[in-house]
């Protein structure tokens, strides 16, 4: 996997939009200049000699010609911009720069997928956050499936990760949809319901085109008043304008439509200019090769509908040519088909798919994870992909299926051992990348007990709602499937025997071939539950002039000391032992 220089582009994207910036400001002031010489030369010739005009008329000519190169440098420097967007944004990945990204994924937390809360995948500081590039509403929830479900479809990741030029392409072409929520889903459901046939209309729209220019000729010739062609010309535009009024709805949608086809070929051009050797990927392109049928027809329709939010423009060109009733009779004949369906979904599912092949990119310590028909856990060297790499302390481990009890002082790195695992294991099921040095696993469904909360309006207590998500595990395990089940400070809601007891039943029940199942706790006697496959590890604290530090390494066996005392002491709650 080669190791990409992100301050190297970065340098190379502000070198050029700095040079465009310049040269956009110097054309802005030099076209001014122009412009206001051409109308002081046509002033002065009005006044004085003829011979003004011509340098007027020059004047113009060089003005035309400064607006069309304006534009392309004005487009070039907006290019560059956009491009430093991206880059600053793996950059600000690498460090604790990216709480910023205002795409949380809160919105898809709901009942049942509480763990994706727990582990940090959704919500204010989450993995959805650190990770989405998606602007659309699908992509985003294409990137959330990916969260949920398993996929098997690491080597595309790996090849995207290895194609950083590629994905800044697309990023660049997707922030067009920033800030717009666009569901692009949208343009095939609005494309689907059915445009009456336009034929009758199609033939209105002639006859009132011929007999306006029938008119018009027939004034040239002075057969006729020139006020008949007007008095044809305005009936003819009023009836393109209330043509425009009745079908409404219709021009709305084929606006939305038309405006999102410009920005989906884009994106669409940017997918079929991959370099791709993965076969995923490639038949990815050849869906979106066969959507563009539609898309182009729908962009040949983009000037004619145009026209009909310029007065002047749709003043004229309804007047003499119709040019309402021709778009929706054009409309009315796009025939839509499942490719193009299929080629929307390829543009959401690349923004999951980007998005996930950021980790590639950005962290130092990544693999893509090695799948095992074993139920087993091991891997070396593993961060937690939220927290700055330098920042992290990894841990190496493995474990198969049974019992894992974690004991140790509080502070001393349990909770984050445990999301550290269940958030890694997400990104293998996503298909993506894990923050490790090596990590090999099955693929499994997981179950957290950790951030319970009651819930008033339901009615329901921090400790009923654990044992709900507890049972859902046990439930689960019945059916002999590959699971992971990760809870923190078990039944810490409820009193001593009766969480001793019930912890006890729990690690019983869930003690299976088909599940590994972590608790934290500071009940030692869960260290000691008489059944087979039951591992003790532990954190431990260490202090250094009077202060309690921790190192954050998991240990075998169970922990023998606590701190709860000393920090109960350091805080004033009970009196420092002499």
């Amino acid at each position: 996997m080669k190791k990409v220089n992100l301050n190297d582009y970065q340098k190379y994207a502000s070198k050029e939009y700095d040079k465009y910036h310049k040269l956009v400001n110097r054309l802005s002031n030099i076209r001014l200049i122009t412009f206001i010489s051409m109308i002081l030369m046509f002033i002065v010739a009005y006044y004085h000699s003829n011979f003004f005009n011509y340098i007027g008329i020059v004047l113009l000519i060089i003005f035309i010609v400064l607006v069309i190169v304006h534009n392309k440098y004005y487009k070039l420097e907006d290019y560059y911009c956009s491009y430093l967007k991206v880059i600053n944004e793996y950059i600000d990945r690498t460090g604790d720069n990216w709480y910023h990204f205002k795409d949380t994924g809160e919105d898809f937390l709901n009942d049942k997928n509480v763990y994706l809360e727990d582990l940090d995948v959704l919500g204010k500081n989450s993995l959805f956050q650190y990770l989405s590039i998606a602007k659309t509403k699908g992509g985003r929830r294409c990137l959330y499936k990916r969260f949920t479900n398993i996929y098997k479809d690491n080597d595309s990741i790996l090849e995207l990760s290895n194609d950083i030029d590629f994905c800044i392409e697309y990023q660049i072409k997707l922030l067009e949809f920033e800030e717009k929520n666009v569901d692009l889903e949208d343009n095939y459901q609005y494309l689907d319901k059915s445009v009456d046939n336009r034929n009758i209309d199609f033939i209105i729209g002639i006859i009132l085109t011929l007999i306006t220019i029938l008119f018009l000729i027939l004034a040239l010739f002075h057969i006729l008043s020139f006020k008949y062609f007007y008095g044809m010309f305005i009936v003819h535009f009023l009836a393109c304008y209330l043509y425009q009024i009745i079908y409404r709805e219709e021009f709305e949608r084929l606006t939305y439509c038309i405006d999102n086809s410009v920005k989906l070929k884009e994106l669409h051009d940017c997918i079929l200019k991959g370099n791709f050797q993965n076969k995923k990927l490639r038949n990815m392109q050849d869906k979106v090769r066969l959507s563009m049928i539609v898309i182009k027809k729908l962009n040949r329709l983009e000037i004619l509908n145009n026209l009909k939010d310029n007065v002047i423009a749709s003043f004229i060109f309804n007047g003499f040519l119709s040019v309402n009733i021709v778009t929706m009779y054009l409309y009315s004949k796009i025939k839509l088909d499942n490719d193009f369906k299929l080629g929307i979904e390829v543009v959401e599912e690349l923004e999951a798919m980007v998005s996930l092949s950021i980790m590639g990119v950005v962290k130092n310590h990544k693999c893509i994870p090695v799948s095992s028909n074993d139920v087993v856990i091991e891997f070396e060297h593993l961060y937690h992909p939220l927290m700055k790499e330098s920042k992290c302390v990894p841990n190496c481990f493995q474990t198969c299926n049974g019992v894992n009890i974690i004991t140790g002082s509080n502070m001393g790195g349990k909770s984050t051992f445990l999301r550290t695992i269940g958030i890694n294991l997400i990104l293998m099921n996503a298909g993506g990348f894990v923050n490790a040095d090596s990590f090999k696993s099955n693929y499994y469904k997981i179950f957290t007990s950790m951030r319970v909360s009651d819930d008033a309006l339901r009615g329901i207590s921090t400790f009923y709602g654990e044992l709900l998500r507890i049972k859902d595990a046990m439930d689960y395990s019945n059916e002999n499937k590959p699971m992971v089940v990760l809870v923190d400070e078990i039944f810490k809601g409820t009193n001593y025997n009766d969480r001793i007891y019930g912890s006890e039943e729990v690690i019983k029940k869930l003690n299976q071939k088909n599940v590994i199942l972590f608790i934290t706790t500071h009940d030692f006697e869960l260290c000691d539950v008489k059944v087979n496959n039951i591992y003790n590890y532990h954190f431990k604290e260490y202090y250094e002039k009077d202060k309690i530090k921790f190192d954050y390494i998991i240990r075998n066996g169970k922990c023998n000391s606590t701190n709860a005392r000393y920090l109960m002491e350091q805080i004033g709650i009970i009196k420092k032992r002499t």
